[in-house]
């Protein structure tokens, strides 16, 4: 069954469940980087927001054998889940109300344009910071609703106004993490292979170059740290040097010290080609590098 055909079974499929108590139907969803994604949405009659629900993952979960039905039952379960949040959309017309969970992240900028033509933004270096609203589900589910000129237009705001109130609320809700790439490599070891973690987490010894993670306690969208976290300033006074910022994806970064008469177009080949061959195209950041400067307090691209 093509990807289309697909598509519009499930949009059938799906209808027939929910009946008179929801449209159904799927659309294009244009995501970060121009990727277009299609989106089944859900339209409940008795609720004003609609969760959009990616049908990519599910149609690679019906080619490795996943039956039809079972496909239905999940994309229906994760409606659910949706619904289960506290979120109340009426409340989402109140800017007093929803102030406090706006949030920024950041996405290339040159990757984004027509993206930001519909939505605020603030450019920083090749970067664009871009604003959402943080809904939590309970527990350790929760979603964001990208922030649309719409929604300044209704709230009576602008750009600027939301910068000062994620900048603000973004430390707070998505709180900094800094961790060396030995550690964060041998986490990812031990919960893969639980019983030979150990062997593989020693192959990255003592002797390898000084690398560090930047993220936040959530793990996404975790490169805006870049705009406030002080682990960096405190990384590179315990070197008494400058630091390197690698663009792992939207949601990490990689931090190195200047102290090995690093080739910075080495760097950036490596962070363009890691781009290309393992980071999804929705989540790459950035094919440049960045230079923290302890002289200024400041992150510059490097040119």
């Amino acid at each position: 069954m093509s990807y289309i055909d697909f598509c519009n079974k499930v949009e059938k499929a799906v209808s027939e469940v929910y009946g008179d108590e929801a449209r159904v139907y799927v659309t294009d969803v244009t995501k970060n980087n121009g990727l277009v994604l299609k989106g089944l949405v859900i339209n409940k009659k008795d609720s004003r927001i609609s969760p959009t629900i990616y049908l990519e993952q599910f149609y690679g979960m019906y080619e490795e054998g996943i039956t039809f039905g079972e496909v239905i039952s999940r994309i229906v379960k994760c409606d659910r889940a949706y619904s289960g949040t506290t979120f109340n959309a009426d409340c989402f017309t109140d800017f007093d109300k929803v102030k406090e969970r706006i949030i920024y992240k950041m996405v290339n900028l040159d990757m984004n344009r027509e993206l930001l033509q519909n939505i605020p933004y603030i450019t920083w270096n090749d970067l664009a910071i871009v604003f959402c609203f943080l809904v939590d589900g309970g527990g350790d589910s929760y979603a964001t609703i990208l922030i649309r000129n719409e929604h300044i237009a209704m709230w009576h705001t602008d750009a600027e106004e939301l910068y000062k109130l994620a900048s603000s609320n973004t430390p707070s809700l998505m709180i900094d993490e800094i961790d060396s790439m030995e550690n964060v490599i041998g986490e990812i070891l031990m919960r893969r292979y639980p019983d030979d973690g150990d062997e593989y987490a020693g192959l990255f010894g003592s002797g390898s170059p000084c690398m560090y993670v930047l993220s936040n306690d959530r793990r996404i969208f975790g490169a805006t740290c870049m705009l406030y976290s002080e682990h960096i300033r405190e990384l590179a006074d315990s070197f008494d040097s400058d630091l390197f910022i690698l663009p792992s994806s939207i949601h990490e970064v990689i931090i190195l010290p200047d102290i090995y008469d690093c080739d910075t177009d080495y760097m950036r080949n490596i962070v363009r080609e890691i781009n290309e061959t393992q980071v999804d195209v929705e989540d790459r950041l950035s094919d440049n590098i960045y230079r923290f400067e302890r002289d200024t307090n400041e992150i510059r691209l490097v040119v």
